[in-house]
């Protein structure tokens, strides 16, 4: 009898996992005020694709910059504070003008730390200068998503830039990769 009972509890511990694993890629976005203290399942890391620059800007120089920034929230989603680190320095390195002085310095904020809980804060205003940078700029083809946690930021909320619709949250990383929704989407002369 014992050795009846050992395949079974392996067969529904694998039926289980198959079933929760559909649960897995919800969009968290409809979520309410009793919501906002439960932790999701981790998302696997091998889930959790980088980004592929597909944009371009009619100066390369901005295709550059935008290129970088998206490779730093990459690694925010992936939380990866070395990584994070690196990829801030490299957007430091491309932002040579007076005029992006202030994204500048939130970016070395970002690379002077690994700890990805102070690159996250930095994160918040380097976005909404990236956002309203990208606004401004003439993007030729490929389009951006804004996309919102509203849980970010102490429950604030927090924006970021990505090349797709689908949610990955650079605030939370895999433990609530999908908490989030998209805003608006800029679009590409080509696309209009």
């Amino acid at each position: 009898m014992k050795n009846l009972k050992t395949p079974f509890a392996v067969s529904l511990l694998i039926t289980l996992s198959i079933a929760c694993s559909g649960k897995s890629g919800e969009n968290h976005s409809q979520m309410n005020d009793s919501d906002t203290h439960e932790m999701h399942e981790a998302e696997p890391a091998e889930k959790i694709a980088p980004t592929i620059s597909t944009v371009a800007f009619k100066e390369e120089s901005m295709t550059q910059i935008f290129s970088a920034y998206l490779a730093l929230k990459d690694a925010l989603v992936q939380t990866d504070g070395e990584k994070v680190s690196a990829e801030a320095k490299k957007l430091e390195t491309l932002l040579t003008e007076a005029k992006y002085n202030s994204i500048r310095e939130d970016a070395k904020k970002i690379a002077e730390s690994t700890d990805p809980k102070v690159q996250r804060q930095s994160f918040i205003s380097l976005s909404d200068q990236m956002i309203t940078l990208a606004k401004n700029s003439e993007l030729v083809a490929g389009n951006l998503f804004l996309q919102h946690c509203p849980m970010a930021n102490g429950n604030k909320g927090a924006n970021w830039i990505i090349l797709s619709e689908e949610i990955n949250n650079p605030y939370f990383g895999d433990k609530m990769l999908k908490c989030g929704s998209v805003t608006e989407e800029i679009q590409g002369i080509a696309k209009q």
